[in-house]
C-alpha cells in the first residue's frame, strides 16, 4: 500500500453511517482468494455488494453512489470515513484494510473499532481514530447539512476537528505507530532507519587504545583461576504485570437442561433470570472493548415488549446474539454463535416447536465460553 507522511490531513467526508459494518461489507469474501496486491484492485473492491447490485449497477441510494460523495479521494477531497459504531467487526480478514487503503482513504472515524481490524488498518497506512459517540453524531450531522463539511484530522498532536461547528475531541494512538505513520515507517522500514545504532550494539567497535589480546594454542588445560567470593545476592520473583483477577467470578457451566426444567417448574421465571444475568454479563465483558451497552432483559421483559407488541424482544435477542457473536470472535474462541442462530433456530425455527431450544443451548453454551475467558483474562 502507499505509504505517505501523516501530519494535518484536512479533507471532506464520507459518512457511512452503518454499525457494525463488518468486514465481508467492507470486502466481500470471494474477493479474498485473489493473490494480487494491486490496490486498485481492493479499492474497486471497497463495499462492492452495497455499492452495486448484482448485474454491477451502482445501488442508487448507497451513500458512495450519490453525487455528493462519488468522487474518489484525492487530496483535500473523501480522504476521511465516518464510520458507524464498532467498525470493522467480523472476520480478521486484513484484506478490509487493504479495500479501505486502496480506495485512497486516510482515516476511519468511529465511536469504536474491531482490535484486529483497528490494527491492520494502522498497518495499511490508514489511521483510526475514535470519537465520542457525541462527537461521531455532530460529525454526521454536519456532514448531512452540508456534504462540503471538511474535518481536520492533527496527527502531531492527535486532535479532530469538526470545522463547520469547531468542536475538536482528543484521540489516543500507540506512540509507535504515531512515530511510524508520521515518518511513512512499516515496521521493516522502521528497522532499517535503525540499522547503524544495531550493528554498533551488535558489533561494538575495538578501542584502539587497547591492544588485542592473542591466546597461543595449547594441549594442555588452563589452570584454574580462584573463585571469586561473591556476597550471596537475595534473588526475589519479579513479574512484568500481576495476574488478571475479576472482582467476581462469571458463571461458566449453564446448560439447557436444568435452564429447561427450572423454567417449567417456575412458569418461565427462571428463563427470565438467566436472560437479565446474560444482559449485565455480556456488559461485564464486552463494553471495555467494544462500546456498547446491552439493555436489562427486566427492562425488554416489564416493559418494551408489551408496548412494541413484541418487536423489542425480537430486535434485543438479535442485538444480543450479535454482539456474543462479535465477542467470540474478537477473543479467538473456536465457537461459531451469532445474530443469524436467533433468526434461524429461535424465530423460523418456532415452527417446528422445539427448535428455539437449539438457539437457547448455544446461547448458553457461547455466554459460558465467554465468561471463562473473561475469568480467565479480563
Amino acid at each position: 500500500m502507499a505509504k505517505e507522511k501523516f501530519d494535518i490531513i484536512q479533507s471532506t467526508c464520507i459518512p457511512i453511517q452503518i454499525d457494525n459494518c463488518n468486514t465481508d461489507l467492507i470486502i466481500p469474501a470471494r474477493y479474498l482468494a485473489s493473490t494480487t496486491r494491486d490496490p486498485k484492485f481492493f479499492g474497486d473492491a471497497f463495499m462492492h455488494d452495497l455499492r452495486f447490485d448484482a448485474e454491477g449497477n451502482p445501488v442508487a441510494d448507497f451513500v458512495m453512489n450519490q453525487p455528493e460523495y462519488a468522487e474518489a479521494p484525492r487530496k483535500g477531497v473523501h480522504e476521511i470515513i465516518v464510520g458507524g459504531q464498532n467498525w470493522g467487526s467480523g472476520s480478521s480478514r486484513e484484506h478490509a484494510a487493504w479495500a479501505i487503503a486502496g480506495y485512497g482513504v486516510r482515516v476511519v472515524i468511529s465511536s469504536s473499532f474491531a482490535d484486529i481490524h483497528r490494527n491492520n488498518l494502522l498497518n495499511c497506512f490508514v489511521l483510526p481514530v475514535i470519537v465520542s459517540k457525541e462527537f461521531q453524531q455532530e460529525l454526521f450531522d454536519s456532514i448531512a447539512a452540508n456534504p462540503q463539511t471538511e474535518v481536520k484530522v492533527d496527527v502531531p498532536n492527535q486532535t479532530v476537528t469538526n470545522l463547520a461547528t469547531g468542536h475538536s475531541e482528543h484521540f489516543d494512538i500507540n506512540s509507535y505507530k504515531k512515530y511510524c505513520l508520521m515518518n511513512a515507517y512499516d515496521d521493516i522500514d522502521f528497522l532499517l532507519s535503525n540499522k547503524e545504532k544495531i550493528e554498533a550494539y551488535e558489533h561494538p567497535a575495538q578501542d584502539a587504545s587497547v591492544p588485542p589480546v592473542f591466546v597461543e594454542a595449547t594441549d594442555s588445560a588452563p589452570e584454574p583461576e580462584p573463585a571469586e567470593e561473591v556476597a550471596p545476592v537475595e534473588v526475589k520473583a519479579h513479574y512484568e504485570s500481576e495476574p488478571f483477577v475479576p472482582q467476581k467470578q462469571l458463571p461458566i457451566n449453564r446448560g439447557l437442561a436444568k435452564f429447561f426444567f427450572l423454567s417449567l417448574i417456575t412458569l418461565g421465571i427462571y428463563g427470565i433470570v438467566i436472560f437479565t444475568q446474560i444482559s449485565d454479563e455480556i456488559n461485564t465483558v464486552a463494553t471495555k472493548y467494544d462500546g456498547r451497552k446491552t439493555t436489562n432483559y427486566l427492562w425488554i421483559f416489564f416493559l418494551w415488549g408489551w408496548l412494541t407488541f413484541g418487536i423489542a424482544y425480537l430486535v434485543w435477542f438479535h442485538c444480543l446474539s450479535d454482539r456474543i457473536g462479535n465477542e467470540i470472535q474478537r477473543r479467538r474462541i473456536p465457537y461459531s454463535f451469532g445474530a443469524s442462530d436467533f433468526w434461524l433456530w429461535d424465530v423460523i425455527g418456532s415452527i417446528v416447536g422445539f427448535l428455539p431450544l437449539v438457539y437457547v443451548h448455544k446461547l448458553l453454551s457461547a455466554m459460558n465460553l465467554l465468561n471463562a475467558d473473561y475469568n480467565q483474562k479480563g
